[in-house]
């Protein structure tokens, strides 16, 4: 048995046989940490409405985590998905499309939930609001 299945075995309590390599998206078991930080905060906008969208003004001495956190924190989404997500759709604001080179004074395109999914898809829908040609997608593989 290899360790993901093992490891499925020890904190979900029960076996899973496959041959083929699987990756769980999303588990809504029991919770391994106490944290009150890793708690959701249903309130937030962009959870309520998956359409939601702004922009923000990029300030002198901002970082991109920062300005993430303050729009999608404690939203439960992968941060790292919404990164990638928001320099490819404001490349303009980058150096070389590095996160640690934004510049101040920029407005920074904060995306719906519905945008990232579908930058995140292979064949992004016909109705994609993102001002970018069909061929630009996310892909992701590994870890």
């Amino acid at each position: 048995m290899n360790l993901i299945l093992l490891i499925l075995t020890i904190f979900i309590g029960f076996e899973v046989k496959s041959n083929e390599p699987f990756v769980i998206l999303e588990y809504n078991g029991a919770d391994f940490t106490n944290s009150n930080q890793n708690k959701i905060n249903r309130n937030n906008k962009f959870l309520k409405n998956k359409n939601h969208t702004t922009m923000h003004k990029v300030k002198e001495g901002e970082s991109l985590s920062g300005i993430l956190h303050k729009y999608y924190g404690n939203s439960g989404l992968n941060m790292r998905i919404i990164e990638v997500s928001v320099i490819e759709i404001n490349k303009h604001a980058f150096v070389r499309n590095n996160p640690h080179f934004l510049y101040a004074g920029k407005n920074l395109k904060i995306p719906s939930i519905n945008e990232i999914m579908n930058l995140v898809r292979e064949k992004p829908s016909k109705g994609n609001n993102i001002n970018m040609n069909q061929k630009s997608h996310i892909y992701f593989f590994g870890n």
